[in-house]
């Protein structure tokens, strides 16, 4: 059996794995932070991440719950904006029409939010809650 080490060359002392079968055995970039927010008013931008200056956001999981109080469907997006009131979408991220006590979990994602750019969600009902996860980065360039 080989063991494989993989330094970052940075003198940092990071490791990555690889063992004998070929598996590559690492740690997170970072742990997840977790906002979760519930929109207050029908089309009214809701505020989950800020940018951060030399930072980007990755977005790693996605939860959204229309709860019993939906009348009918509640369409309901998370994009980015230039703003942290904007209901003005720079760059949609997700867009779903949710019926009462339906519940839209997207996990397992590794989305980039834009350099200087703030991630909302909207909804045309008021009874909507929703959780983003997910850690900064370095600005990518």
């Amino acid at each position: 059996m080989i063991e494989t080490t993989i330094k970052d060359g940075s003198g940092s002392g990071k490791l990555a794995k690889v063992t004998s079968t070929g598996q590559l055995v690492t740690a997170p970039y970072a742990y997840d932070e977790i906002v979760t927010k519930t929109s207050a008013v029908d089309n009214t931008a809701v505020n989950f991440y800020k940018p951060k200056a030399g930072e980007q956001f990755v977005i790693t999981a996605i939860l959204l719950t229309a709860d019993s109080n939906v009348v009918g469907s509640a369409i309901t997006e998370v994009y980015e904006a230039t703003a942290e009131d904007s209901t003005t979408v720079s760059k949609s991220i997700l867009l779903v029409d949710l019926i009462k006590n339906q519940n839209r979990d997207v996990t397992g994602l590794n989305i980039l939010v834009t350099e200087g750019r703030y991630l909302n969600i909207k909804a045309d009902d008021s009874d909507v809650s929703a959780v983003i996860t997910g850690y900064y980065v370095p600005r990518v360039e």
